[in-house]
Formats: structure tokens, sequence, C-alpha cells
């Protein structure tokens, strides 16, 4: 799993002066974006943002990176700093964006590896759902030029993350691929609010996670709902259709924004897919890290997986059943058409037979989002079935997984 060529030269190369050489500190990363976009007001009169981002490079810099990893979190400070200066300026410009109305979005949530890209990909068919390309959640704003359009810079830029990607981390595709045109999920939204996922999930931040959930996430899905408003005046159609596993880590906040959700939370065996989660964020870390301690990363989703199921469930009591389906990865697999209609009829959607038939053929194209055969062992982490499996004895029993 260590970078290869010509990424190992890189890190070579630059390991003795990785540090001086790629400083990571508030001031440098908000500096630059502010230099490159001309604009300096990051709209943050309570201070909450940029404490995140104090805190999130507090955590980030327990990490031993090598010079790659560095380049990769300054790259992604910058990216998203960028935006939120975008994403400011905009509504300064149009403040009647925020009195869209964000009506009953379906939002697609659960552990991840539990096929919640499948659902999603599928549920996409349908036209009346407004579904965000990886370009429009990557940059949800254009230049200061056109704010509000601009998607062939948008796509352009999103493009370099893809590739860079594709370089960086040529085996992620087995397990998640990722393309400018294709779905994909809004975690993005609450990255430029300085709550980021990828660092953790991604290159292996486990601090950062951690810290995490002792955060007040309502501020971030506020910007969550204002980028979902900006995009909504871009292009609109009947509701949103969300997805993200780490929404199960925020419900509280998610349905403090979005009273009305309709969740849809997919459930798989914990062995299968914390053993999958371990082996797709152990790729990825790999390249960024100059050690990985792949027992570390098993202890992490182990816990961070407990953690997400249990405040998951919490929240959930105090949202009413009708807001909420179950599915398990398993019956989705066999029977996907027969799930994706109950799922209809339980929110009162409308399912005529043309919309049938094309999600039937959406079905028939597999869409996973992988290419090859993802193989893991969870002893590789430190990990055995027993061992996850007592940590969610009352979870499988409740939804048979």
């Amino acid at each position: 799993m260590a970078p290869t060529f010509p990424l190992s030269a890189v890190n070579l190369l630059g390991d003795p002066l990785r540090k001086p050489l790629i400083r990571i500190d508030a001031d440098r990363v908000m500096k630059l974006a502010e230099r490159l976009t001309g604009l300096h007001d990051y709209g943050d009169s309570d201070g909450s943002f940029r404490g995140r981002l104090n805190e999130t490079i507090d955590a980030v810099l327990e990490t031993d990176w090598n010079t790659v990893g560095r380049f990769g979190i300054r790259y992604i400070l910058h990216w998203h700093l960028s935006n939120r200066l975008r994403l400011v300026e905009l509504l300064k410009q149009r403040p009647d964006i925020e009195d869209i109305e964000i009506v009953r979005p379906l939002v697609i949530t659960g552990l991840f590896r539990t096929g919640t890209t499948y659902l999603h990909n599928v549920l996409a068919a349908d036209p009346s759902s407004r579904v965000g390309r990886m370009w429009e959640f990557a940059h949800p704003v254009g230049r200061s030029r056109d704010l509000l359009g601009d998607g062939k810079w948008r796509r352009w830029r999103a493009g370099h993350e893809v590739a860079m990607d594709d370089v960086m981390i040529p085996e992620q595709a087995v397990a998640h691929k990722v393309t400018v045109e294709a779905y994909e999920e809004d975690f993005f939204l609450l990255e430029n609010d300085m709550a980021h996922m990828k660092l953790f999930v991604g290159l292996g931040a486990y601090g950062l996670g951690r810290r995490t959930l002792d955060w007040d996430m309502v501020g971030p899905y506020c910007w969550h709902k204002r980028q979902l408003q900006i995009l909504w005046a871009q292009r609109s159609e009947e509701r949103w259709l969300l997805k993200s596993p780490w929404h199960l880590w925020n419900l509280p906040a998610l349905f403090a924004v979005y009273p009305d959700a309709q969740l849809i939370q997919t459930h798989r065996d914990p062995v299968d897919a914390i053993g999958s989660q371990c082996s797709l964020s152990a790729r990825i870390a790999s390249k960024f890290q100059r050690r990985l301690d792949l027992h570390e990363v098993g202890r992490f989703w182990l816990e961070y997986s407990r953690r997400g199921i249990e405040r998951g469930l919490e929240a959930r009591r105090s949202v009413p059943t009708s807001q909420i389906y179950d599915v398990r990865l398993g019956d989705l697999r066999v029977r996907p058409l027969a799930i994706i209609q109950d799922i209809y009829r339980h929110f009162d959607l409308p399912l005529g037979a043309q919309l049938t038939e094309q999600l039937g053929a959406r079905i028939a194209e597999d869409p996973t989002a992988q290419f090859g055969e993802h193989d893991y062992d969870i002893a590789d982490y430190g990990l055995t079935p027993d061992q996850i499996g007592a940590e969610f004895v009352e979870y499988r029993e409740r939804f048979g997984v």
C-alpha cells in the first residue's frame, strides 16, 4: 500500500525539508486563499469557523505526514477556504437565495461501506430528484466574475482533484471510483464550514475524527443548507436526493436544520462493513503518512463505527417513524426494485410505470462505483469477527445483519 513512483521519489527527496517547505498553519492557508480569490470575508461572525479551522490544524499536526501528505492537507484546506470566501461573497450579492425552501430532502446514510453509493446511484435515475454531481459539490460556486455559474471552470477544477486521486491512490477505484460527472456525497458542503471528513476518513487523521464527535455540527449543517439553496438556484427539481455515511454521526444537527428530512439508513453486517472500510481507509492513508499502523486503523474504525450506530439510533428516537426507512444491503442486492418501490410507498412518493422502468434500467447497470475486486482481511487490522460482533450485539439483532 506504500506510495509508488513518482510519489515515492517526491517523498524521498522532500522528506528532510517537508515541514519547513510545506507549513500548515491557519494564517498561512487563509492568506493564500484570500490572495488567490481577491476576497477576505469568511462570514464568521461568531468565530466558530476559525475555531474549527484551528482545531483541525491542531489535530492533523498530530500525525507524521510525508511530503505528499503535507501538500495534500494544504491543498484541501486552501480548496475549501477559497470555496467559503466565494460562498460568502455570493450570499452578500444575492441574499434572496437564503429564502429558497429545501423541502423533504431524501437523505441516504448508514455506516461506511453499507451500500449507500449503490442505492444513491439507483435512486438518481428519478428525474424528479435533484442529485449533486462531484463537480457541483466540490465547487458549488464559480469565480468572482460568475459566482452562480462558471460551470466549465468548476468542472475543470474538479478534474484536477480527480486526477490527483487517480495518481496518488490508483487502487481506490476497486472500492470507490470517483469521477467528475459521477453522483457524489454531499460531505463536501460541510467541509466549506471547516468540518472536514476527508482528512480522517481518507487521509487518516483519526485524532480529528475523534474530536469531531464533540463538535456542535448545527453550524456546518446551516452552511450545508445555504449551499443546497445555491445549487437549487442553479438547477432545481422536486426534491434533493442526498447521500453521505457521515450524516449518521450527525443526525441531531441534520434534523435540526432539515426537520422534514426523509432518512434511508442502510445496514450490513458490521464485520463486513468495518473490514471493507479499514481496507479503503488504509489504502488511502498509506499514501500520505510516513508510517501507518494498521492496528490503529482497525481500532479507530471499530470505535468510530460503534459510536456512529449509537449516536444515530439515539437521534432517531425523536424522529417520527414515517421519516425513516431501514434497508439491509443483502435485501437491496437480492430484490432491489421491490425495495425501491417500498421506499417510494413509505415516503408517499409518486412512482408510475415509466419511472419504474427507468429505475429498473439503472439497476441493470449495477452502479456500485467499484471497478475490480476489493479484497481484504480484517486480521490485518488487528480485528476478529467475534471482537467486532461483540460491539454490535443489539444492533445486529435489531436489524438482522
